[in-house]
């Protein structure tokens, strides 16, 4: 991708978000919480529905590593290093932006020397931090070949580089490449139980939440499970294409994409109907919030319309053409944070207590006036676009595309 004319452009606009998006990260650390327009009765907002957003994206790259370096299917195995180099890069924008929500960083210490062993957000923490030591881990050993090869090599972009991260290691034999395929299968061994448990307390936050209707409810896990692999499925797929993998896999790809987004969108008519079906007040003003609230828009123009119908058009009628399943799966990605968002806030936008909002009067004491303010979109843009710029140096100056070229033959049918 790097030698398309779309590089420096893209380079171009994730500095430019880095330097707007300075303003609200400094406004952030110096007054917490006071800069955005959280409260008492929202303390969950966009910084949260950004997070879900990075960790579906994270869900389809981990899933293409398990099943090529612990499952050993082939065809997956040209986009093994791209997908594990995705994870990390994904993972780490997740703990940025979670942390600025979580507000106190000169508090951390106390976190550290008296962590709560019951508490889920503990446990989040622990097995986030497994997750990127393990890929940081994998991706090395499955670009360190390319790495030492490429910092013996003339005209090497950023040579200077792979000799850092070759560690003065000179020479690459066969017994270095076997010894590296069996740590990047033990590492990705390791990583299915800790990412199963990752994503599933993840899950688990919101579901034991009982005065939630949305949140807390035997579909929650599943439907967790769904948009994670179908946000990540289509970052991958996207990336397959861009990159000029190979063609026959976007198009395999896209069909797994579809099947998916089918899934999803009929889970989600079944959490309509049996929210609907129950009767309860709290559940019908939730989802009305959703469907007919102010920001009907979000769920009916960017969601169904924009991220459901159109791809859905394109992966069933036009899947023919790799272009056309690109981007549809562009599409699902980039409209993927309004379901985050119809999933956030709307059930925080329900007075649970009759009376609750004639009792106490202050704008941090309401549901319905809950809109992320400048600082919010503006730390937001900044994480984007560190990820972004991440993953284009990256792409750029390290082999993560070459080095799954190899990798075929490597992997076991």
């Amino acid at each position: 991708m790097h030698d398309n004319r779309y590089y420096k452009i893209l380079v171009g606009l994730a500095a430019a978000g880095l330097i707007i998006g300075t303003w609200g990260v400094v406004n952030v650390l110096l007054f917490g919480k006071r800069a955005t327009a959280l409260g008492s009765y929202v303390p969950w907002g966009l910084w949260v529905a950004v997070y879900l957003f990075f960790l579906g994206l994270t869900a389809g790259a981990f899933l293409i590593t398990i099943l090529t370096y612990v499952f050993r299917v082939r065809i997956f195995a040209p986009i093994g290093p791209l997908s594990a180099f995705t994870v990390l890069v994904a993972i780490t924008c997740e703990v940025i932006i979670i942390s600025f929500d979580l507000g106190h960083f000169s508090r951390v210490w106390r976190f550290l020397i008296n962590p709560g062993w019951t508490s889920m957000i503990f446990w989040m923490v622990v097995f986030t931090n497994a997750m990127i030591i393990i890929y940081a881990l994998e991706c090395y050993f499955l670009l360190r070949e390319s790495l030492v090869q490429g910092a013996q090599a003339e005209g090497t972009p950023a040579r200077w580089l792979y000799r850092l991260l070759s560690f003065g290691k000179t020479d690459f034999t066969e017994a270095d490449r076997q010894a590296d395929h069996r740590r990047v299968r033990l590492l990705s061994i390791i990583s299915l139980p800790v990412g199963l448990i990752f994503y599933g307390i993840n899950g688990a936050i919101f579901a034991i939440l009982l005065n939630r209707p949305i949140w807390n409810g035997a579909l929650t896990p599943l439907l967790f499970i769904v948009t994670a692999l179908l946000s990540g499925g289509a970052l991958i797929t996207f990336l397959t294409y861009i990159f000029k993998v190979d063609d026959a896999l976007v198009h395999y790809l896209g069909h797994v994409i579809r099947f998916l987004l089918v899934v999803f969108l009929f889970l989600e008519a079944l959490q309509f109907f049996v929210g609907y079906r129950t009767g309860m007040p709290i559940n019908r003003a939730s989802l009305d919030i959703i469907a007919f609230g102010p920001y009907w828009w979000v769920f009916w123009v960017f969601h169904i319309l924009l991220g459901s119908a159109l791809p859905l058009y394109l992966l069933s009628f036009r899947h023919e053409s790799a272009q056309a399943v690109a981007a549809a799966c562009f599409l699902i990605i980039i409209t993927f944070i309004a379901v985050r968002l119809n999933f956030v806030i709307p059930d925080q936008a329900v007075y649970k207590l009759e009376g609750l909002e004639a009792t106490f009067y202050h704008w941090r004491l309401r549901t319905d006036q809950y809109f992320p303010n400048l600082n919010e979109w503006l730390v937001s843009l900044w994480v984007f676009s560190l990820g972004l710029l991440a993953f284009m140096l990256g792409s750029k100056y390290l082999p993560i595309v070459s080095a799954g070229k190899g990798e075929a033959e490597h992997v076991e049918a």
